[in-house]
């Protein structure tokens, strides 16, 4: 239906813009050279009376500010946390791991315990930040699943912290940083 009625509108626009139309084609074009008049309505690009340019602006209206957005708000401080979250992941899993006898050595523990940490930041600003957008419309909202999304990936970040150096961590980590993927997708 949206589209018949924007084919049918777009008909009549196109007349429109031939009643315009200078050149000579089948249609005579639209006169409008109205005589001056003194109306209340003047439009800005019209010419006066006078034959100047219209430059009066009616009193009352001022130059809007131009909008500059806050540097930190809390919508901000949410989504770096996410965002820095996969960062870190995937540095973790860039960076060489240490060997089986000095787990503690190198970076990989580092970044994986700061995903993790930032990652459960991240959950936790947007239940405190957005808690009025999620748990209202529904599983398939977008909103519930960013937060569902994201959780699970938070939750990973932590088994796979939790997990190492012992166990096989990586799929817990690889999970929680693609399920923090989608859930960060489901916002842009």
């Amino acid at each position: 239906m949206k589209y018949c009625m924007f084919a049918v509108l777009s008909l009549f626009c196109s007349h429109l813009a031939i009643a315009q139309d200078t050149n000579d084609s089948e249609y005579t074009p639209l006169n409008l050279d109205y005589p001056a008049t003194n109306h209340y309505l003047q439009l800005s690009e019209v010419k006066s009376v006078q034959g100047g340019e219209f430059t009066k602006v009616p009193e009352g209206i001022k130059d809007k500010p131009a909008f500059n957005e806050d540097w930190l708000t809390a919508n901000k401080i949410h989504k770096y946390l996410g965002i820095g979250s996969i960062t870190l992941a995937l540095l973790a899993a860039i960076v060489p791991k240490p060997p089986k006898d000095k787990p503690d050595e190198g970076n990989h523990k580092a970044l994986a315990e700061g995903a993790a940490v930032l990652g459960g930041a991240a959950v936790a600003t947007g239940l405190m930040f957005h808690s009025d957008d999620i748990f209202n419309y529904g599983a398939s909202d977008p909103d519930n699943l960013h937060a569902t999304y994201a959780t699970l990936g938070a939750v990973g970040f932590l088994l796979a912290v939790s997990d190492a150096p012992q166990a096989q961590h990586v799929g817990y980590g690889m999970l929680g940083a693609i399920l923090m993927t989608i859930g960060i997708k489901y916002t842009w």
